[in-house]
């Protein structure tokens, strides 16, 4: 996939040393009360929940590096720690994450 010039799939594409032929996989995604799970089937599986104050107004991180270069809509996330487990066996080694954040985005292709 191209994007623009510097835009996210550049940035991302940066990042990843060996591409892999691209696989299909059935996703559920689910979001009820702040949490948000999502299960790829024989990829691994996400559960994030929005971080609030006591007002339950969201806690965000905005017009960061992260925030801009991923184009997120205003430039704004919201915080969402998380536990992931991602694996694959074309992959070196599975792995865990434990931070997130949830955010708006709009990516075209030129």
């Amino acid at each position: 996939m191209q994007g623009k010039k510097g835009g996210p799939m550049e940035i991302l594409g940066g990042l990843v040393s060996t591409w892999l032929p691209t696989q299909s996989a059935k996703i559920d995604v689910q979001e009820q009360d702040g949490r948000l799970t999502a299960n790829v089937a024989g990829a691994g599986e996400i559960s994030a929940q929005r971080l609030t104050n006591d007002a339950g107004q969201p806690t965000t991180m905005q017009n960061t590096g992260f925030t801009t270069a991923l184009q997120f809509d205003n430039q704004t996330a919201q915080l969402a720690p998380s536990a992931s487990r991602w694996s694959d066996q074309d992959m070196p080694r599975s792995f865990e994450t434990k931070s997130g954040a949830m955010a708006r985005f709009t990516w075209r292709v030129s």
